[in-house]
C-alpha cells in the first residue's frame, strides 16, 4: 500500500461530543468483508472507474455477477504458487487504476470485525474506556464478533477518508486481500468480495488472463 500523504488535519464531533482527529490524508478506505453492498448513491460504481481498461470497465458489476461460476472454477484449479507469483503486481496495478476514495462501498455498507487489540488501540486513540467505546460504537453480530452498530462506519468522513486510518482495525488494513494468499485460500470470501469490490474483481480478471488453467 502506498504511503500516506498528509494534507491537513481537522476535528469533527462524533457521537456525544467525542472529539476525533480526522487525518485528512490521501488514503484508501480498505476493509475486510464477506457481505453484499448496495450502489453508491444513485450511481453505478462503474462510473468511478475511469482509468480501468475498457474491456474490464464496461458493466463490471454485471460481469462479476455473471462470472461467479468461472471465478469459482478458476480458484479451485489454479496453483497457489502461480497466484503468489503474479498477485502483488496485479494488486498494485488495480490500486493504480481504481480510486477507492470514489467508492468506499466497504466502509458504507458493512463493518470490519473489531478484535480485542483493535478495541484497545482505538479506545486509547479516542480517550475512551473500552467499555464506553464498545457501548457507543459496537454490537455483537451473529458470529459473535464486535462490529459497528451503525452504517456507514461512524469513522468514515463525508469525503470518504477514514478518521482513524492509522489505528484502523486489522481487517481494514488487509482488505481486500488481493496481495495475500487469502485470495486463493479462501475462495468463498474472494467470490463475495468480487461482487462489490472492483479491486477484487480486477485482480481476479487479470489473474485469469495471466494464469490460464485447464
Amino acid at each position: 500500500m502506498a504511503s500516506m500523504e498528509f494534507v491537513g488535519l481537522q476535528r469533527e464531533q462524533i457521537h456525544n461530543n467525542t472529539e476525533l482527529i480526522f487525518q485528512s490524508a490521501k488514503v484508501r478506505p480498505v476493509w475486510h468483508t464477506a457481505r453484499r453492498f448496495t450502489e453508491v448513491g444513485d450511481k453505478p460504481l462503474s462510473s468511478f472507474l475511469c482509468k480501468m481498461p475498457a474491456d474490464l470497465l464496461n458493466n463490471w458489476e454485471k460481469k462479476a455477477a455473471d462470472r461467479q461460476k468461472q471465478y469459482k472454477q478458476f480458484l479451485a484449479k489454479v496453483k497457489l504458487q502461480q497466484v503468489l507469483k503474479h498477485q502483488s503486481a496485479l494488486h498494485e496495478e488495480a490500486f493504480d487504476k481504481i480510486d477507492c476514495l470514489q467508492c468506499a462501498r466497504c466502509c458504507k455498507g458493512y463493518s470490519p470485525r473489531f478484535k480485542t487489540p483493535d478495541i484497545k488501540r482505538i479506545s486509547r486513540l479516542l480517550g475512551l474506556k473500552e467499555s464506553i467505546f464498545i457501548e457507543r460504537y459496537l454490537r455483537v453480530d451473529e458470529d459473535g464478533d464486535y462490529v459497528t452498530h451503525t452504517q456507514p462506519c461512524p469513522f468514515l468522513g463525508s469525503d470518504n477518508l477514514c478518521g482513524i486510518y492509522e489505528d484502523r482495525p486489522s481487517d481494514c488494513r488487509r482488505f481486500p486481500y488481493t496481495d495475500e494468499d487469502v485470495l486463493a485460500k479462501r475462495p468463498a470470501l474472494t467470490l463475495k468480495n468480487s461482487s462489490f469490490c472492483p479491486i477484487t474483481y480486477f485482480v481476479l480478471e487479470r489473474l485469469m488472463q495471466t494464469v490460464p488453467v485447464r
